[in-house]
């Protein structure tokens, strides 16, 4: 993901019950006259790139039906403290607003989200969503306690990115067998992954493929800025080493420093000596376009950043050299483990346009919408199965195609953020942890030994443990 006004008016209320009889699609909904006025339904999200494309169809599906909206757009993560604090102080001004997953839990346990299981017991709700059109595997992170939080629209599995044209290139595949005794090729394994990161990384002058390096050239490039970014890569690493997402959810008792958890930090920090320079101050926009600059070997990122970026002529000078694959496994019972990650769109408690918002959310997010939506940005990644394997997303946006396709029907071992509203408090602790690992401040050990403290203090005043 890439990563800040509001208004509203009144629409007759007569104007308002005709909106709300009839489902809202393309070309089903009647037209309301300009002198009803115009509705403007409001949201609060990040400045990412997706999200200006959501408003954008949005008001080109909303012309005819006199609905505007109008964002206010906010950094990543002070989208959720507003939306905490305004629904706390009874601010109604806004319809509809960002939700990432990991917000889920606290966000919902606030009620500052309005169910969209509640819209669709209505049977005309349910087909106009046609929620049996989600994938699963995407929109099962943006729920909590049996409730969806969020109309699903951007799905953001972390995939492995990795440049073809150097793995195949006879030079490198003869120098890497020599140094480690097996053939270059996707690594399947982090053992592998951490070669792989270390006999690329090489400093200016060095030679690759044949030709002398302009620049530092690193194995792999990472975003561990913090805020999220480094924990939502780290924890990749953290589930493929068999170890809980900090806590067992059985017994609520923090895990941060178990063994596999241990094993995974310090290989983290091993990692990190092969990612780029400042990556701590990186989030994963930086990273991508660090990477389409030509400077890296290979990418763990959710895919829509990479789709951002990497196939862009304009700003990428690796087009048609990465290919997306799954990433590695470690713990042989859980292949190609990964962290679900995806986003979509709430309709907010105080909202004054409620069935209106899920009406129109439900429309601009629909297959037809989602489309549009793709026209303005091309690497979003769509929750729907519709949408993925359309004709023409398959030409437009082949590498969506594939790579969803792959995950999809592979069927990787996937893990969903845990159902508690502290998580992000947790998250931090953990975060701050690794960053201090990295830094050299402390060993991975010392370091996860005193974030376990911290997160079982956290239980414990939470109530969760004794």
């Amino acid at each position: 993901m890439r990563f800040l006004r509001t208004g509203r008016y009144r629409i007759a209320a007569g104007v308002i019950a005709v909106l709300l009889m009839l489902p809202l699609g393309f070309g089903s909904t009647p037209q309301v006259s300009q002198a009803a006025g115009v509705t403007t339904l409001t949201f609060l999200g990040p400045g990412f790139d997706e999200w200006h494309a959501f408003v954008k169809a949005a008001n080109e599906i909303g012309k005819g039906l006199g609905i505007e909206v109008k964002p206010d757009y906010l950094d990543w993560g002070e989208v959720f403290q507003k939306a905490l604090l305004d629904y706390k102080s009874g601010v109604r001004t806004w319809d509809f607003m960002y939700v990432y997953n990991t917000w889920v839990p606290g966000l919902s346990a606030a009620k500052v989200l309005l169910p969209i299981n509640g819209f669709l017991a209505d049977p005309a709700n349910k087909r106009v969503v046609d929620p049996a059109d989600f994938i699963p595997a995407t929109t099962h992170s943006l729920e909590f306690q049996g409730n969806l939080y969020a109309m699903p629209m951007l799905a953001a599995p972390y995939f492995l990115g990795y440049r073809t044209d150097l793995f195949n290139n006879p030079i490198e595949r003869k120098a890497f067998q020599a140094k480690y005794g097996y053939p270059l090729a996707v690594p399947q394994t982090y053992k592998q992954m951490m070669d792989i990161a270390q006999f690329f990384t090489r400093k200016k002058g060095q030679m690759l493929a044949g030709q002398p390096l302009d620049n530092d050239f690193y194995g792999i490039l990472l975003g561990n800025k913090s805020g999220g970014f480094l924990f939502h890569r780290y924890e990749q690493i953290l589930v493929a080493f068999g170890a809980d997402l900090i806590y067992n959810q059985k017994t609520m008792m923090p895990t941060v420093n178990s063994p596999a958890s241990i094993a995974a930090a310090s290989y983290y920090v091993e990692l990190h000596k092969y990612m780029q320079a400042g990556t701590e101050n990186q989030s994963g926009g930086p990273t991508q376009r660090l990477m389409g600059d030509g400077r890296g070997a290979m990418t763990i990122d959710s895919l829509d950043d990479m789709l951002a970026v990497l196939p862009d002529p304009t700003v990428s000078k690796v087009v048609g050299k990465v290919t997306y694959a799954l990433l590695p496994s470690q713990d042989p019972t859980r292949p190609h483990a990964n962290v679900a990650d995806g986003n979509g769109l709430g309709i907010y408690g105080l909202t004054t346009h409620r069935d209106m918002a899920f009406k129109f959310a439900a429309q601009v997010l629909s297959p037809k919408g989602t489309k549009l939506i793709m026209k303005y940005y091309p690497a979003l990644v769509p929750m729907r199965r519709s949408v993925v394997n359309d004709p023409d997303i398959r030409k437009q946006s082949p590498d969506v195609f594939r790579a969803m396709n792959l995950y999809i029907n592979s069927k990787p071992w996937t893990v969903y953020v845990p159902p508690l509203k502290e998580w992000i408090q947790a998250q931090d602790i953990v975060e701050t942890a690794m960053s201090a690992a990295m830094a050299g401040q402390q060993s991975a050990q010392d370091a996860m030994n005193g974030a376990q403290a911290k997160v079982v203090d956290l239980f414990r005043s939470a109530g969760y443990i004794k």
